[in-house]
């Protein structure tokens, strides 16, 4: 790409994120939690979540109508007043 920006000298210096390889001060390895990762996969739980999601990039209710509702039926209180 001719139009590309250049990075920094010292940007293009920085070593690349190697995901998961930690190694402790004397060199045993070790299971890095932080990052985010599983050996196990994907929760199916968090997969049945986002397959439920109607519409997962639009904003939510602004007015959280659902929300009052339920809280309002088990309280047995009007929404609106919510």
């Amino acid at each position: 790409m001719a139009n590309a920006p250049t990075p920094k000298p010292w940007i293009a210096a920085i070593h690349a994120y190697v995901p998961g390889k930690s190694v402790s001060a004397d060199g045993r390895p070790l299971v890095k939690l932080s990052a985010n990762e599983s050996p196990l996969g994907t929760s199916p739980l968090a997969l049945a979540a986002r397959t439920d999601a109607d519409a997962p990039s639009r904003y939510p209710d602004p007015d959280s109508t659902d929300l009052r509702a339920a809280i309002g039926a088990l309280h047995g209180i009007d929404p609106a007043l919510l």
